[in-house]
């Protein structure tokens, strides 16, 4: 446990968050960090010079956490500012509208890592929740395969904790502007252990203004060149796979509305576990509220 090592005892822990114009949801994230049961956390936030209220609640952190508020060239660049400031031999990426799930998570992480030193990636399990902190339903991902890797981006990305030693110097190749967690992936993925914890790490917050709901062409792009440097393709079968994880991600998350902790580390009000247990095995996505979606 050599690489593992830092003072007292435990390894120190480097949470990054790149920010711009979401402080909606910014104290959410923040909050999600500091309670934390694990010691030795330094929570890296660049934020690229936000017009809303992001600035006004970085300063007021608490615990405080260290921050720049300036101009950048988008996401990927954030990252790596945030990265280069960083000093923790774990990586944890988290955005500025997504959160821990509970105040266990990172204490869980860094004992999985000190138990499988053979490991480099640990990734787990997600919660989507609306923009006011509601849980719709829990993403089951399935254990690590390069080959599905090709084809699908399955791990969520808030839910993904490396090794710094894995990144071999380079964290976030910016030239891709939406892929640049698939890039990591794959990049990674070609010669480090993942492993997967078989618990919810972390909620990804279904809101408006998402990547995914405004920058598809760019990801299409990505895509495009992810297949030229990776092998990453869409074959004959690809609508049948696609298909059968969607399926798969809900039925293997039906387990997780029953165990829905009570220290949730967001905020939000949450229905029943019942509630939650039957919009997710049984009720089917295209009734559901926009809100939902």
């Amino acid at each position: 446990m050599a690489e593992l090592s830092s003072r007292a005892g435990y390894p120190l822990v480097s949470v990054l968050t790149p920010s711009y114009n979401q402080g909606r949801w910014l104290a959410d994230n923040l909050h999600s960090v500091a309670v934390q049961t694990y010691p030795h956390i330094e929570h890296i936030v660049m934020d690229g010079g936000s017009t809303d209220e992001s600035v006004a609640v970085l300063e007021v952190a608490d615990p405080p956490v260290v921050w720049r508020s300036e101009p950048d060239n988008g996401q990927p660049h954030a990252l790596n500012k945030a990265f280069a400031a960083s000093s923790g031999e774990i990586i944890g990426w988290l955005n500025s509208d997504d959160a821990f799930y509970d105040a266990r998570v990172v204490a869980d992480v860094v004992d999985y890592f000190e138990r499988h030193t053979d490991v480099d990636v640990v990734y787990g399990h997600a919660a989507r929740i609306t923009a006011d902190g509601r849980i719709v339903y829990f993403v089951w991902v399935p254990p690590f395969s390069y080959g599905l890797m090709k084809m699908l981006c399955f791990l969520i990305q808030p839910a993904v904790f490396l090794r710094r030693s894995a990144l071999e110097g380079l964290f976030i190749d910016e030239s891709y502007q939406f892929a640049m967690d698939w890039e990591l992936w794959l990049r990674i993925g070609r010669t480090h252990r993942f492993a997967r914890m078989n618990r919810v790490l972390a909620i990804d917050r279904l809101q408006p203004d998402r990547k995914m709901k405004t920058w598809l062409p760019v990801l299409e792009e990505n895509r495009v060149r992810l297949g030229e440097a990776y092998g990453v393709h869409m074959p004959w079968y690809y609508n049948l796979v696609e298909r059968l994880y969607y399926l798969c991600t809900r039925l293997g998350g039906g387990r997780f509305a029953f165990e829905v902790p009570g220290d949730l580390a967001f905020t939000g009000r949450q229905d029943s576990r019942a509630t939650i247990f039957k919009r997710q095995v049984f009720s089917r996505k295209a009734k559901w509220p926009a809100e939902f979606k």
